[in-house]
């Protein structure tokens, strides 16, 4: 399932850049709405620890808030951009740095996601505290850690290169890509399977509910409809659907296989 799931995404941006020729978003040219995008993921983070509170109670309270980070982390495909990195550049050490800080900020914004939805029950006091998250995140968080890990951030720099390999790319990058790309689909089908959505007349399996939080998650909401008439809707086209297919798949496979999330199975 996962296989067939990277398969058909995947390729959708692969055939896109590739073949059609589709270019690669620029996103020199955006300015001040790149903070759209640590507000759409910061929403779907608060989104989805709420959705994961039930399913949480079985671990100990000090791994709950890491847990909802890692998950959080792994959709977005953490470990997969920096080693993608490296296989582009050839030269892995570049990319260290900023999988660590990345892996920390969302590791420790997940925990703070998490005490937001534990302590606070109301759904527009969790939307505003979203929004502040976005600004702790971007403003004090990411700098704390930047500077935390300052000896490692600037030793992995001076291992940066450019890209040795330029579109077309050959199997040494597509294999790479697509088994990577496991990481984001499996880490999507874990969420779809924990989370807990309860019925709605207009919803009741969960799907407009389920592709709009991994979307918000995966930040494509904005890279598509805010970004993409600046930088061109096309070229951010190819990550909106892609991610838009993978989330429609799963759907449709966890209806297929059981359709019983591991919270309705407990009870």
């Amino acid at each position: 399932m996962v296989a067939a799931i990277v398969g058909i995404s995947l390729s959708i941006h692969v055939v896109m850049l590739q073949v059609l020729w589709v270019p690669y978003p620029d996103t020199s040219r955006i300015g001040r709405l790149g903070l759209f995008y640590p507000l759409a993921q910061s929403l779907g983070l608060v989104a989805l620890a709420a959705a994961l509170l039930p399913w949480l109670r079985r671990f100990h309270p000090a791994a709950r808030g890491p847990i909802v980070g890692l998950l959080f982390a792994t959709m977005n495909g953490v470990l997969r951009n920096a080693l993608m990195a490296g296989f582009a550049t050839t030269d892995f050490r570049g990319s260290v740095g900023g999988f660590v800080q990345q892996g920390l900020f969302d590791l420790l914004l997940g925990t703070l996601a998490f005490a937001v939805v534990l302590l606070v029950r109301s759904t527009a006091v969790r939307l505003a505290a979203a929004v502040i998250l976005a600004g702790v995140g971007t403003f004090w968080l990411n700098p704390a850690l930047a500077s935390l890990l300052g000896p490692l951030l600037a030793w992995s720099a001076r291992h940066v290169r450019p890209d040795v390999y330029v579109v077309p790319y050959g199997p040494n990058i597509l294999v790479p890509s697509y088994l990577l790309f496991a990481e984001t689909v499996i880490a999507c089908v874990l969420a779809r399977y924990v989370i807990t959505l309860r019925p709605a007349a207009w919803d009741p399996h969960g799907l407009f509910r389920y592709v709009g939080l991994v979307l918000l998650v995966r930040g494509v909401w904005v890279m598509m409809f805010v970004w993409g008439p600046i930088i061109g809707m096309l070229s951010v086209s190819q990550f909106f659907f892609q991610d838009l297919v993978m989330v429609l798949l799963i759907q449709l496979a966890w209806r297929r296989l059981g359709g019983h999330s591991a919270s309705d199975a407990r009870h």
